[in-house]
């Protein structure tokens, strides 16, 4: 099994690299790249979310979520308002500007997922997701597990 992680691990870096390259390239025109791509897109699809909800969902800490709100935001992509009932909740909204690259983020998932998919049976790649899904379950328990015994948690 240790000789199959090389190869995996090696399969999932070129791929984690080529995407990168391949939405940096789609979205150049936008002002952001593949480090905002998921959070526009989760705000188009779920306006008003919270930076908590957003943080859970992504499995990112609050200091990389603050980060990429304060890039979305100097790029004019967000606006943030604060909740009604509780102030310490903002809700998080993208503006007009941010709704081309969304639409254009779409398309270049559909067109991303038609290249790497091609030849694959839909069975085969329903497989796979649920694969990595749960590896990354399994890593994503044991890196928060190690933060929070490094935090006294």
């Amino acid at each position: 099994m240790n000789d199959s992680f090389s190869d995996m691990s090696r399969a999932v870096s070129i791929f984690d690299r080529l995407m990168k390259m391949y939405y940096d390239r789609g979205l150049s025109e936008f002002e952001i790249g593949w480090g905002q791509q998921f959070y526009v897109e989760y705000l188009f699809e779920h306006p008003g979310a919270s930076a908590q909800e957003m943080a859970e969902h992504f499995r990112v800490d609050k200091a990389t979520l603050t980060k990429v709100i304060k890039k979305l935001a100097q790029v004019g992509y967000i606006r943030v308002v604060g909740d009604q009932q509780d102030r310490r909740v903002r809700h998080l909204y993208l503006t007009e500007k941010a709704v081309p690259a969304a639409r254009q983020i779409k398309k270049i998932h559909g067109d991303f997922f038609d290249t790497y998919s091609a030849g694959i049976a839909r069975e085969e790649m329903e497989q796979t997701e649920r694969v990595l899904m749960r590896m990354a379950d399994n890593i994503h328990q044991k890196v928060w597990h190690r933060m929070e015994e490094q935090n006294g948690k």
